[in-house]
C-alpha cells in the first residue's frame, strides 16, 4: 500500500511540475550582455532606427543564426505584433497560452518566436543543424 501511494506522490508531483511552465520577461540589458559575451556575434541596437515601432530593438547577428529582441510598450501589442505576423500563415506552428505566445517554423529554415510580457524573442537559423545551438540559446534567455 505505501509503494502504491508513493507512486501517486511522484506521478502528481511530474505532473504539477511538468504544466507549471513559467517564463519571465526578460531584459533588454540581460539580453545584450549574454550576446556581448558570446564569441562570434555581433550585437545592433536597432531602437533609434524603429522607435515609432518599438521601445526597443536589437538585432544580433554570428554563427549563420540571427536573434532579435523586441519590447514594446505593453503586453497587448506585444501580442499583436506576434498575431499579426504570425498566426495566419500555414507554415508556422502557434502556441497560445495566457501568459505567452509561442511560434515555430521549420519549413526550410528553423524560426522560434516567444512572447512574454512586453517582450519578444527570435531566434532563426537557415542551417536545419543550428537548430539545438538556436534553442540552447533561447534556453539560456529564459526561453
Amino acid at each position: 500500500m505505501k509503494k502504491i501511494i508513493k507512486g501517486i506522490l511522484v506521478l502528481s508531483l511530474i505532473v504539477l511540475l511538468s504544466a507549471c511552465k513559467k517564463y519571465e520577461p526578460i531584459t533588454y540589458t540581460k539580453f545584450m550582455e549574454n550576446f556581448n559575451n558570446r564569441d562570434g556575434y555581433i550585437v545592433n541596437n536597432q531602437t533609434l532606427r524603429y522607435e515609432d515601432q518599438f521601445e526597443r530593438y536589437i538585432e544580433v547577428v554570428g554563427n549563420n543564426n540571427q536573434f532579435a529582441y523586441y519590447e514594446f510598450k505593453t503586453d497587448e501589442e506585444a501580442r499583436q505584433y506576434i498575431t499579426d505576423n504570425y498566426k495566419n500563415r500555414s507554415k508556422y506552428s502557434f502556441k497560445d497560452k495566457k501568459d505567452y505566445i509561442i511560434v515555430k517554423c521549420t519549413n526550410k529554415m528553423y524560426f522560434k518566436a516567444i512572447q512574454v510580457g512586453k517582450t519578444v524573442i527570435v531566434g532563426n537559423t537557415s542551417i536545419k543543424k543550428n537548430k539545438k545551438e538556436v534553442n540552447k540559446i533561447l534556453k539560456e534567455l529564459g526561453y
